[in-house]
């Protein structure tokens, strides 16, 4: 009986693998679509595309896709991030695949070019992301721009203007008043939380679960990422405007954009440190360099190098 046993186990183990390669050689040849998320992003959606056989990258892709291993998504710096690549055969069934930043750049530069210019990526994002690719993004943490928002309101909508100036600041200690927010990753690092909130629901520690946009809840979202158009989008959505990093009895957050691109928001937790969540990522309270975040104006927050200024969330705060 032993015997008979170990042979039905081996015909079991060998009709599984026979019909996994069956399986895996009908995905990989048979009328397969991909689509291409190029994680950048902390506020604003990723960029997607589709690479069918009409795409001059499209062997390319397969190719490199299919003949290389996954390799993690890169949580720990802003910016570009890597690529998910979801493949989708003519049998409805899909596979996914992650390539994390700086593993391959053959692969990574495959993928990149594979992006219709119908997408719209900048040139300013191309160079980002073929610079991060060969691994030749700056070292050391690029000085930011600080602005100063002078907030005016009118009886139609508030308007924001923002003067913009070099100023180099001497790290100091933190001079806001601790918020009731403390640093819990575990409540945002799951699946279905972490990849339908972003920045924005982090730092306000609002789950909407709806990939949260500034000014949405108002009707009048941001229209470009400057820091005008981002902080007053902030503003209609219910947010305190503060000159000083001190949100009294609300809990203070920070806003920095990444100019032409995006934007990024930090929080302060109970213990007096800074806490953020880029994109679909993964919760964490360290900057790019990965020190603890005690000034985000100090903080090497990558490409978001322009500080907008401080908010304060109270309980007039609404998001979406």
């Amino acid at each position: 009986m032993g015997r008979t046993a170990e042979i039905r186990c081996l015909l079991i183990l060998l009709g599984f693998n026979l019909c996994l390669n069956l399986v895996q050689a009908a995905f990989a040849n048979v009328g397969v679509k991909y689509q291409v998320t190029l994680n950048v992003f902390s506020g604003r959606e990723n960029p997607e595309w589709e690479v069918d056989e009409t795409n001059s990258m499209y062997q390319q892709l397969s190719w490199a896709v299919n003949s290389e291993r996954p390799t993690d998504i890169d949580e720990r710096h802003m910016g570009y991030q890597g690529f998910v690549v979801r493949a989708t055969n003519a049998h409805g069934q899909t596979a996914w695949k992650t390539v994390g930043r700086y593993t391959s750049r053959r692969i990574e530069s495959i993928l990149l070019k594979s992006c219709p210019s119908s997408v719209g990526l900048s040139p300013q994002l191309v160079n980002h992301v073929n610079a991060a690719i060969l691994g030749q993004l700056p070292q050391t943490p690029q000085p930011k721009t600080v602005s100063k928002a002078h907030v005016t309101y009118n009886n139609e909508e508030d308007t924001i203007s923002v003067s913009i100036r070099q100023h180099f600041l001497v790290r100091r200690k933190r001079q806001a008043q601790m918020c009731a927010t403390r640093f819990a990753p575990e409540n945002w690092n799951y699946a279905s939380v972490q990849r339908r909130n972003n920045c924005y629901n982090y730092a306000t520690n609002m789950q909407t679960n709806t990939f949260a946009q500034p000014g949405r809840a108002s009707g009048r979202r941001y229209t470009q990422t400057t820091p005008q158009d981002v902080y007053a989008a902030s503003l209609r959505d219910g947010l305190t405007p503060l000159s000083i990093p001190d949100a009294g009895r609300e809990c203070l957050i920070a806003l920095v954009i990444w100019p032409g691109e995006d934007y990024h928001y930090l929080r302060l937790d109970n213990d007096g440190t800074w806490s953020q969540k880029s994109g679909r990522t993964r919760a964490r309270n360290t900057d790019d360099s990965g020190f603890t975040i005690t000034d985000p104006r100090m903080a090497d927050t990558g490409p978001y190098t322009v500080f907008a200024g401080f908010l304060g969330v109270g309980p007039n705060a609404n998001i979406r």
